[in-house]
């Protein structure tokens, strides 16, 4: 009977200190990821070259760590053979979740927020709806950079060079 005790008492203890080692590992795990992190930006189903009449829809992905959505940007930039890339166009979402108006320029953008197996962390996976009217035309290759915000202002930032070809 003693041994019974002795044994459950130990079992006991351990249990309890995996749990304890446990919750330790996910804070400190938590400490490490970043507030927010966009790591993905593709184009779903479409081939290029574009005309400035079509509209994209663009995928993105990334995580967001103890954190809500805020705003989210996006911005065209033009691929110079040589010098700095010049800003062609850009637009502003107050929210991840926005329907085409005039204030977006008649663009649009639907994200969804999934709960991951880290501690307060969200997985978010979105499309923006993109016309491509300001972008000139003439066979020219233009680099998209998309800007997501949290509601405290903290940002980050995923670019893809020669993302597109407008004819």
């Amino acid at each position: 009977m003693k041994k019974i005790v002795y044994l459950s008492a130990y079992l006991l203890l351990v249990l309890t200190s995996c749990t304890k080692n446990n919750d330790f590992v996910k804070e400190e795990l938590e400490k490490a990821l970043p507030t927010v992190e966009v790591t993905s930006v593709g184009l779903l189903r479409q081939v290029g070259p574009f005309a400035t009449t079509d509209v994209i829809q663009v995928t993105f992905g990334g995580a967001l760590t103890k954190a809500n959505p805020g705003a989210l940007d996006y911005a065209w930039y033009d691929v110079p053979v040589s010098g700095a890339a010049k800003m062609v166009d850009s637009v502003h979402f107050n929210s991840w979740n926005e329907s085409a108006a005039a204030a977006n320029g008649n663009n649009s953008v639907a994200t969804t927020l999934t709960p991951a197996s880290y501690p307060n962390t969200n997985i978010y996976s979105g499309n923006i709806n993109m016309k491509l009217s300001k972008l000139p035309a003439g066979s020219k290759s233009y680099s998209l950079r998309v800007y997501v915000r949290t509601e405290k202002g903290e940002m980050a930032m995923i670019s893809q060079t020669r993302f597109i070809t407008v004819k």
